[in-house]
């Protein structure tokens, strides 16, 4: 089912934030687009609730999230399943890794928010869990 005009808003918005949160480090801000009881799967890991997804967050290297305009299902009207492609560009050292997030979203009293996302980088093979360099 396609999203309303004003969800597919919210929801494009709230990755949005996802992206630039995270290139200006902050942290709170990230961790509030997600459910309280999210889970996080990357590199063959699973980081669970706020907890979790805090210490991914603190312990990944930092750099430039450039996402693509997402795909969104909506499966009811409080859930909904997006596929979005991102590029990332490594603060430290430059180096760029392209991945794909599929994610399940929750509509909560705050808005729209992640309760599922999944990274799998796009490898020479399609996707991995784990970036080939």
């Amino acid at each position: 089912m396609k999203p309303s005009p004003e969800d597919y808003v919210a929801i494009a918005d709230l990755l949005a934030r996802y992206c630039i949160t995270l290139d200006l480090d902050d942290v709170e801000g990230w961790l509030a687009l997600f459910t309280p009881d999210a889970k996080y799967e990357v590199y063959g890991r699973s980081f669970d609730g706020h907890d979790g997804l805090r210490r991914m967050v603190e312990g990944a290297p930092g750099g430039l999230h450039l996402g693509g305009p997402p795909m969104i299902e909506l499966i009811d009207r409080d859930h909904a399943k997006t596929k979005q492609n991102l590029l990332f560009v490594a603060r430290q050292d430059g180096i760029s890794r392209s991945a794909v997030y599929d994610d399940e979203l929750r509509r909560t009293e705050a808005g729209w928010r992640i309760a599922r996302r999944r990274c799998r980088f796009i490898v020479a093979g399609g996707l991995a869990d784990r970036p080939t360099r």
